[in-house]
């Protein structure tokens, strides 16, 4: 199971209206709450139903003897008796739009997939093709790399940390045994900022990991990202 936990940092699973600077719209937290429904440990088939309400039988086939989506997965793999697979859906609103990715492990050797990791971009038309804060770090210099949220406000610009561009969480107890869920962080939850940096050439690239011990989401990794002029696109 070392493979399934080396993915691509995306997403994440909880809201914080307080110090993420400002409160959700309703559009917002209406797709937040869609979002929030795709339970993990559901069946394929049940999150089907989720997504598609009665009609969900039309979206579903069998391929290999798995019940899988009709729609083109992003990929499809099989690996010591694992199989998974990913899919992406599209929210087309023009004032919130966003990507939603699912992805879908089964026990080994097992036909059934359940939903074991999950992903929410914000997109925009931006340096990043994401949503960014509009808050600004003072300097990255000042980061030590562990604040928790509230010391990562105290020292950006304006009042929270602003919006998030991306969340992405994931819980593989429905498809690991228990000696996998001692030996691998089985479960976790990230959201990722996009922040102005000081620098005018620079934007911060931002992780922040839910600390289940301590129960808040701190600081897990940084980068300075160049933002490119409109010629070099």
């Amino acid at each position: 199971m070392k493979r399934i936990l080396c993915v691509f940092l995306i997403g994440v699973l909880c809201f914080s209206g307080t110090l993420e600077g400002q409160a959700a719209s309703k559009e917002e937290q209406q797709t937040l709450n869609d979002y929030w429904k795709l339970k993990f440990g559901l069946t394929l088939t049940q999150i089907a139903k989720v997504l598609y309400g009665s009609s969900y039988k039309e979206h579903l086939t069998q391929k290999n003897g798995a019940t899988v989506l009709k729609q083109k997965a992003n990929w499809a793999k099989q690996d010591k008796g694992y199989r998974s697979r990913s899919y992406s859906f599209m929210n087309q609103s023009k004032t919130l739009p966003s990507r939603t990715t699912l992805e879908f492990y089964t026990k080994k050797n097992g036909k059934t997939y359940y939903l074991a990791q999950k992903t929410i971009q914000f997109l925009a038309d931006t340096n990043t093709g994401l949503r960014e804060s509009t808050r600004t770090l003072k300097h990255v210099t000042y980061v030590q790399g562990d604040e928790t949220e509230e010391e990562l406000d105290a020292l950006l610009s304006g009042k929270g940390l602003g919006q998030v561009g991306m969340r992405w969480s994931w819980d593989f107890a429905s498809v690991q045994t228990k000696q996998e869920r001692k030996a691998y962080k089985y479960r976790g939850r990230i959201k990722i900022y996009i922040f102005q940096s000081s620098n005018p050439k620079k934007q911060i690239d931002m992780t922040m990991k839910f600390d289940d011990q301590q129960e808040q989401y701190k600081i897990n990794n940084y980068r300075l990202i160049p933002i490119e002029s409109p010629k070099t696109k």
